[in-house]
């Protein structure tokens, strides 16, 4: 089926198979939906946990050179510049999935965590630790740890 406004081709019609399709498509990168600023959303997720560790947002420069290096790069918004996550903290993040949501106005990024381990600016794991009051408290997040530890 095609999605007119963003002319994506999408492999989910609930009303037509009564199915939830898993099937990724491949998007080209010009297909991206950034908005008016010309930005787009990337949500920057551990590949071996999927904790969602923080959000950032990149331009079409910043993607390119995410795609290039494999080393995740964003856009500051307040300082206006390009920086790369880890070049001052060493928590490098290494790419390890990009995609696109269904209006390609978001992006995913699966990274793999080098140095310490910390994600946000603060030493945490994640970013997301302020609960909101009134939510009883989910279970903890498990932290990676990379000594010895191997993707196999």
């Amino acid at each position: 089926m095609k999605d007119s406004k963003n002319n994506i081709n999408s492999k989910v019609n609930y009303t037509e198979t009564n199915t939830v399709s898993t099937e990724t498509c491949k998007l080209q990168p010009d297909n991206l939906q950034y908005d008016r600023d010309g930005l787009i959303p990337a949500v920057i997720q551990d590949a071996r946990t999927e904790a969602v560790l923080m959000v950032g947002y990149m331009n079409r420069e910043a993607l390119r050179r995410t795609m290039e290096s494999g080393k995740v790069w964003f856009w500051s918004r307040s300082r206006r510049v390009y920086w790369l996550k880890g070049e001052t903290s060493g928590n490098f993040f290494e790419v390890s999935a990009l995609y696109a949501d269904c209006d390609a106005d978001t992006l995913l990024v699966k990274v793999r965590l080098h140095g310490q381990g910390a994600a946000c600016h603060t030493g945490r794991y994640s970013c997301f630790f302020n609960l909101l009051a009134g939510f009883p408290p989910p279970a903890p997040l498990q932290p990676y740890s990379g000594a010895g530890k191997s993707d196999d």
